[in-house]
């Protein structure tokens, strides 16, 4: 069986392992950051923080083990970091999900999907 950890990320545990900020100008714990914080405001209660390192772990995680992640982060122009916020926003929702369901939905299911929230 597929252990939760092998399909939700962790920091890949071999040397040399591609690392965002060393292929592009992106940084994954300023965009986690934000992402937290956008989502923390929206919902008017603050997420835990230890979810930060998670969503940075996670981005690194999966863009050292998936080729077609790495080349959507090495987009030009604006594109890689649209999709790396993209992506962090769908894996904060799946830690909302997995410990928060209450406030999951609450969420418009377009974050799920790495939608911006709506602005009220």
């Amino acid at each position: 069986m597929i252990e939760d950890q092998m399909i939700h990320g962790g920091w890949p545990r071999w040397t040399n392992a591609p690392r965002i900020a060393d292929d592009t100008p992106l940084v994954p714990q300023a965009v986690a950051s934000a992402v937290w914080e956008e989502a923390s405001l929206w919902l008017g209660e603050e997420l835990p923080r230890a979810w930060l390192g998670q969503l940075t772990e996670r981005a690194e995680a999966v863009y050292a083990s998936n080729a077609r992640v790495r080349r959507r982060l090495r987009s030009p122009g604006h594109e890689g970091r649209d999709w790396l916020w993209a992506f962090t926003r769908h894996w904060l929702a799946a830690l909302i999900w997995k410990n928060r369901r209450d406030l999951y939905a609450r969420l418009p299911a377009s974050f799920s999907v790495g939608h911006p929230l709506p602005r009220e």
